[in-house]
């Protein structure tokens, strides 16, 4: 049996939070030509970096012939299995669980150990869902969704209202994404964070992606933002999943966890 040593050094690693699966949240507002193309290529690139990734998709309801997040907890919670089979990329339905921890705001923090445990320790999970569910789970966190955009008016419209549910109800600060072809201007950002400064008071924070038809594989640019997603991602464990109190505050806490690399 190995001795336990009681030193300093036994004590720095009892800091080091234990590995846990990465979360990213992607915001749904209804602008699926953007959003979908967007994750699509978002999964490619994190998969290139060698993680395993598993999306939960909150747009998509579980059911008996199209199990998902709600039938992998239940069977935790009857002493089933306890971790998803380990895939290099999988999409599950997850709109009932989602909708059913969000009654429970409170109890927040556990939901997300919950299903931190469920996957690859070294893995990510993706949460696509709607603004307001992202907001019961991880508002105040140390986390910047990815809220994507394209250069149409119904997609400003949306997402403007969600920018403004992750800000004022969350304090989360979005990453903005516009997505465009390669005949498109850049006005939906610009728009976007003219009402966000003029209205919120709120510089955004964006980034353009073009994309052209037959372009699967992850060039540099998604490369970069799945870089600087996996830089803001959330691990999956009792350690950080303590909500944060202003803007001072989470900026405090990105400064710690990106010494300890947990981010």
């Amino acid at each position: 049996m190995l001795e336990h040593f009681t030193n300093q050094a036994s004590g720095l690693l009892g800091l080091i939070p234990p590995p846990a699966p990465k979360c990213i949240a992607m915001v749904s507002h209804g602008d699926e030509q953007a959003e979908l193309p967007l994750l699509w290529r978002l999964c490619l690139a994190l998969v290139n970096y060698g993680y395993a990734v598993t999306v939960l998709d909150a747009t998509t309801c579980e059911s008996e012939t199209n199990p998902g997040l709600e039938q992998l907890l239940d069977d935790v919670h009857e002493g089933g299995i306890n971790r998803a089979e380990v895939t290099e990329w999988a999409v599950l339905p997850a709109a009932r669980a989602v909708h059913g921890m969000c009654a429970w705001p409170e109890r927040k923090s556990e939901h997300l150990q919950q299903i931190g445990r469920l996957f690859p320790q070294y893995g990510v999970v993706i949460l696509y869902s709607r603004a307001e569910w992202i907001v019961s789970l991880m508002g105040g966190c140390a986390i910047d969704p990815l809220l994507a955009v394209s250069p149409t008016r119904n997609s400003l419209l949306t997402g403007y209202q969600a920018l403004k549910r992750l800000l004022l109800n969350g304090k989360l600060q979005p990453t903005i994404v516009n997505v465009q072809t390669e005949q498109m201007a850049h006005s939906s950002v610009t728009n976007l964070g003219e009402c966000a400064k003029n209205f919120l008071g709120y510089e955004t924070r964006s980034i353009n992606i073009t994309t052209s038809a037959g372009d699967e594989l992850p060039h540099g640019e998604m490369q970069r933002l799945a870089l600087r997603l996996l830089e803001s991602a959330m691990p999956l464990n009792s350690r950080n999943l303590m909500p944060m109190a202003g803007d001072a505050t989470m900026e405090a806490y990105k400064q710690v966890d990106n010494f300890a690399g947990s981010h």
